[in-house]
C-alpha cells in the first residue's frame, strides 16, 4: 500500500516538473534533478531550477521518508503517541519565484503522514496540505479566479472544506512581527482525517492538479506584461517578507530540520534574490499600501 501511496504524490511532482521546465527557454538557466537518499529512511527528488529566463529560482520537492523518533512538528491533534513501528511521511512541496514581478510566488504542498503498525501497516493517518499566492503588484481577476478555483475543487469533497480551509490558510500564513499576511491567501489544512485514506488522496492529487492549472492561468495572462526597475526592487524586498515567514514561522521548514532532513531541499523554497532596507523610499511605500489593499481583504468566495 505504501508504493501505492507514493505513486499518488511522484505523479503530481513529474506533472509540475514538466510544466516549470516548459516555462524555461533559456540555455544559461541552471537546472537541477537530484535524488536523493536519507539515512534514517527513505528519500526524494529535489528538482530546482535558477537564474532562468523565467524563473529567479524554482523548486519542486518530493519526499517519502520513514524513521521511529517522531519530530515534534509532526504530532498533531491525531497523532500524538510513540510507535515502536515508527512513522512514514510522504509529500510533495513546490515553491516558485518568477523573474516577473506581475507574476506572483506561489506554494503548494500537499503531505500524507502515518504512523505505522505491524508488517508495515498502517494504524494512523493523517493528510495536510493546500496552496497559497503571494502577488508583488496584485491583479485583482488573478485573486478572484484563485480563490474560485480552489472553492470549486474542494464543492466536489466537502462543501465546507473551502470556507474552513481559506480561512485556516488566512491565520497560518501570518507574520505576526509584520501584523501582515504572506500574501492573498488559498487554502490549508493539516490532520484531517475524518475520509477514506483513498478519498483522501484523491483529493491531495486534485489539489495538486488545481494549483497548476490556476497558476499556469496567471502565467499565460501576465508572463508578457513589461516592468521597470522599480517595480523589480519593490518584490526583491517584498521577498523578504517570505524569507521572514518561511525561517521563522513555517512548520513544514521546522519538520524537516527537526526530522534531520536533507537542508538544501528544505531550504530551496526560499527566494534567491532577496531585499531588506533600512529605510524605505516614497515609490516603495505607495506601492506597498496598494499591495496591501490585496493582501489583507479577505477573498473568501
Amino acid at each position: 500500500m505504501i508504493k501505492d501511496l507514493e505513486n499518488i504524490f511522484t505523479t503530481s511532482h513529474a506533472k509540475i516538473m514538466d510544466v516549470f521546465m516548459s516555462l524555461e527557454k533559456s540555455k544559461t538557466s541552471i537546472i537541477t534533478s537530484d535524488k536523493w537518499k536519507r539515512s534514517e529512511g527513505g528519500g526524494g527528488h529535489t528538482f530546482v531550477i535558477q537564474d532562468g529566463d523565467f524563473f529567479d529560482n524554482c523548486a519542486v520537492n518530493f519526499s517519502s521518508i520513514s524513521g521511529n523518533k517522531l519530530p515534534k512538528a509532526a504530532l498533531g491533534k491525531l497523532i500524538s503517541e510513540p510507535s515502536k513501528h515508527g512513522y512514514r511521511a510522504m509529500g510533495v512541496s513546490v515553491i516558485a519565484h518568477p523573474k516577473n514581478p506581475f507574476i506572483p510566488t506561489s506554494h503548494m504542498n500537499i503531505r500524507l503522514f502515518c504512523l505505522m503498525g505491524g508488517n508495515n501497516t498502517i494504524k494512523k493517518w493523517w493528510i495536510g496540505g493546500g496552496y497559497d499566492l503571494t502577488p508583488y503588484l496584485p491583479i485583482k481577476e488573478d485573486c478572484v479566479k484563485w480563490h474560485n478555483e480552489a472553492k470549486e475543487t474542494l464543492d466536489s469533497y466537502n462543501k465546507g472544506f473551502y470556507k474552513k480551509f481559506s480561512k485556516n490558510c488566512n491565520e497560518y500564513f501570518y507574520i505576526p512581527h509584520r501584523k501582515e499576511r504572506r500574501g492573498i491567501g488559498g487554502l490549508f489544512f493539516d490532520n484531517l482525517s475524518n475520509m477514506s485514506i483513498e478519498k483522501s488522496t484523491d483529493m491531495l492529487s486534485d489539489i495538486a492538479n488545481t494549483y497548476l492549472e490556476s497558476y499556469q492561468s496567471i502565467i499565460n495572462r501576465r508572463k508578457s506584461t513589461k516592468f521597470d526597475k522599480k517595480q523589480k526592487e519593490f518584490q526583491l524586498l517584498r521577498r523578504g517578507r517570505y524569507a521572514e515567514f518561511n525561517l521563522i514561522y513555517d512548520r513544514g521548514t521546522s519538520f524537516g530540520l527537526q526530522s534531520n532532513g536533507r537542508i538544501e531541499s528544505i531550504l530551496a523554497s526560499l527566494p534567491k534574490d532577496v531585499k531588506w532596507s533600512y529605510k524605505k523610499d516614497k515609490n516603495y511605500i505607495k506601492m506597498e499600501k496598494e499591495a496591501l489593499k490585496y493582501i489583507n481583504k479577505d477573498w473568501n468566495v
